[in-house]
């Protein structure tokens, strides 16, 4: 889930991100800079100045919308555990009607 607008000027040092992009999953943190000011540090211990420009090296250059990119860790929406070969409830009912 991407975060939130109200959240973008508060969000604290310690703070986890997660993102996934191209089938992995990538992590950064939010960490106080040496100037006092919000840096988000990856997991290869690169910082940047804000979460577009850290998604835009881990997404090798492309530009992006940090915001949309990161999402806080643990409010990700769960992904449904449907069995495999098993239909959407939306596609069963279709074939009920």
């Amino acid at each position: 889930m991407p975060i939130d607008g109200a959240l973008r000027d508060k969000l604290e040092p310690e703070t986890k991100l997660v993102a996934r992009y191209k089938g992995a999953e990538h992590t950064a943190e939010v960490v106080a800079g040496e100037d006092g000011e919000v840096r988000y540090r990856l997991a290869d211990g690169r910082e940047f100045t804000s979460p577009s420009a850290a998604g835009r090296a881990v997404m090798g250059g492309t530009a992006c919308n940090g915001w949309r990119f990161w999402s806080i860790a643990g409010d990700e929406p769960k992904q449904s555990r449907r069995k495999a070969g098993s239909k959407p409830a939306s596609e069963a009912a279709e074939r009920a009607s």
